[in-house]
């Protein structure tokens, strides 16, 4: 199997958060396509932030794509220069107002505060070329405040796994990528 040959390109959005682009491919059997459309976004972490207690870290805000309150696990866009662990600690002391509890600086010692990289993984591998990925914190503690983003209006609740399943069994957490992402965690730290 060969992949597709990129022939032309063309930007019909280019803005910093979201880039859609009109490409022309053609197929290994030589048949071209004219108009194949792919979407780009942020790389972003997902959080799987858990206390000491083995409750989970849950935020819920609006989601204006979907027009609904949704309950998730916190979640945020990983800066320039930032690794998804650096990004995870920050985006959840400023979403929910938790931390990890390391001696010396909080990203030296990540391994001994409990911080696991667990993968990155496609957004959509058909036509999104932006990425998630996921770490996982364990024993975090609620301590400091919060700084929310401009657009950001986000409270946070905690939860133990069998309430965290009810509600995917229910639909009430229905993310597809974060429920990936949480059995990703499952599958490799069965306790």
């Amino acid at each position: 199997m060969k992949p597709w040959k990129l022939l032309d390109s063309e930007y019909l959005v280019n803005a910093p958060w979201l880039k859609v682009a009109k490409e022309k491919c053609e197929l290994p059997n030589g048949k071209v396509i004219d108009d194949f459309y792919t979407l780009w976004q942020p790389d972003w972490v997902l959080i799987l932030a858990r206390t000491a207690e083995g409750k989970w870290v849950m935020t819920e805000q609006y989601r204006h794509g979907s027009g609904k309150i949704a309950l998730e696990f916190p979640a945020g866009i990983i800066d320039k220069g930032e690794t998804p662990e650096q990004a995870a600690i920050r985006e959840l002391q400023e979403e929910c107002g938790y931390g990890v509890e390391a001696r010396g600086s909080r990203f030296e010692a990540q391994e001994k505060s409990g911080v696991f990289y667990l993968g990155e993984f496609p957004v959509n591998p058909d036509r999104h070329r932006g990425k998630f990925h996921v770490v996982f914190i364990d024993g975090v503690v609620k301590g400091g405040s919060t700084h929310f983003d401009s657009t950001e209006d986000i409270e946070s609740c905690e939860m133990d796994d069998a309430e965290l399943q009810k509600k995917m069994a229910d639909g009430t957490f229905n993310h597809p990528l974060q429920i990936a992402g949480y059995f990703k965690w499952k599958l490799s730290h069965q306790d």
